[in-house]
């Protein structure tokens, strides 16, 4: 095997464990240089034989909700995920995530009228569909650090891989400044080779503490599937920090983190404001 080949396999095994930060700091970033955009993050347990129920619901009644969330400033979008490669003991399998451009819209994240969306429903027999269709197993807040998208924003993204982190103590800065500038260059290489439709880091606010068994999350986004595993990083790498020593970078990302988990998220609806 060629000294290329191997740095290449090295790379993309990085890579790959490169993908919610706690603390007092909650509404300020150690990096951010995005406009402000927060997420609550609902996790889903939907039993076997009723994910096509749930998506209904999500569809049909939830998604006109969401809608008029965004029509009246609230939020400024709301998307619907299957998790894939899950089985029956995982403990979620879909997520939802509402988006906010201003903390100060998280003190009440739901006002909306439901009878004016839904006039003529029975209300009440909504929530208890929705209620036995799944179980809300968990939900976070996250913040973004940082991210870099083609012209105008991902765009029509299928599917993301999102990436879960631990930070080691006393090295969260350390962390957020490899992301941002050694990594989110290459993602730029990425995104330019038409391999990417986009990168984000974001920040773990709610909940937080020691117990919890990732800190931060990166998102790779794909356009389709076909681009999951076609990127050359080895090339990004190197477009990215010529000269640069390629084995000094991956152990100070290596220092920094553990890699927990990466999940593949395909995108089923979705709502945006215009």
């Amino acid at each position: 095997m060629s000294t290329k080949d191997d740095m290449s396999r090295k790379i993309m095994r990085w890579a790959l464990a490169i993908a919610f930060v706690f603390g007092a700091g909650l509404f300020t970033s150690q990096a951010q240089d995005e406009p402000s955009l927060f997420a609550v993050v609902d996790f889903m347990k939907v039993e076997a034989g009723d994910e096509g129920k749930y998506v209904d619901l999500e569809q049909k009644v939830w998604k006109p909700i969401h809608q008029e969330r965004i029509n009246q400033g609230e939020i400024i979008g709301w998307v619907l995920y299957r998790i894939h490669y899950t089985g029956a003991d995982d403990e979620y399998n879909f997520v939802t995530v509402a988006l906010f451009d201003d903390p100060a819209k998280l003190e009440h994240t739901f006002s909306v009228d439901m009878e004016k969306v839904h006039p003529d429903a029975d209300l009440d027999e909504l929530f208890e569909e929705t209620m036995d269709s799944r179980q809300l197993v968990r939900q976070v807040l996250i913040r973004r650090v940082g991210a870099v998208y083609p012209e105008g924003g991902p765009g029509n993204f299928k599917y993301i891989q999102v990436n879960s982190m631990k930070v080691k103590p006393g090295h969260g800065g350390a962390y957020v400044n490899n992301e941002m500038n050694v990594w989110r260059p290459v993602h730029q290489e990425l995104i330019n080779a038409d391999t990417r439709s986009g990168w984000s880091l974001w920040q773990s606010v709610y909940p937080f503490g020691e117990s919890l068994p990732f800190d931060y999350v990166t998102v790779d986004y794909f356009a389709d599937f076909s681009k999951l595993g076609a990127a050359d990083v080895y090339g990004a790498f190197e477009n990215a920090h010529a000269g640069k020593d390629i084995d000094m970078l991956m152990q100070e990302t290596n220092e920094s983190r553990s890699h927990v988990r990466a999940e593949l998220w395909e995108v089923l609806d979705s709502v945006w404001k215009e």
